[in-house]
């Protein structure tokens, strides 16, 4: 395993640990609604960090003008994925809007 992929593995390790202990501790406060929104938006935050990972790594051995724009498209890609499942996880499962910002920002 390459030093990225284990930085990669170590990093998403960490914060999901960090998330499950925040996730069970909401649950145990009586916050299922606070529980419920902090590991949807940890959940989108760890898959943004691995395909950000992997974009990036994907694109270290190419030239210049490809590799910016592979990005671009999967920077879209991303932005567009992680819109839907916020849009989901706010309209239909009404879970609550700062509990995903925090998990948001756990990576």
């Amino acid at each position: 395993m390459s030093e990225r992929e284990t930085f990669v593995r170590a990093t998403v390790l960490g914060a999901g640990a960090v998330a499950g202990v925040a996730v069970i501790g909401l649950a145990l406060w009586g916050r299922s609604a606070w529980a419920i929104g902090f590991a949807a938006g940890a959940l989108v935050s760890l898959g943004n960090f691995q395909l950000i990972a992997r974009a990036v790594g994907g694109v270290a051995g190419l030239d210049g003008g490809r590799a910016a724009n592979t990005l671009w498209k999967g920077a879209l890609f991303r932005f567009g994925i992680v819109g839907a499942a916020l849009v989901v996880a706010l309209l239909v499962f009404r879970v609550s809007l700062p509990a995903l910002v925090a998990g948001l920002r756990i990576t």
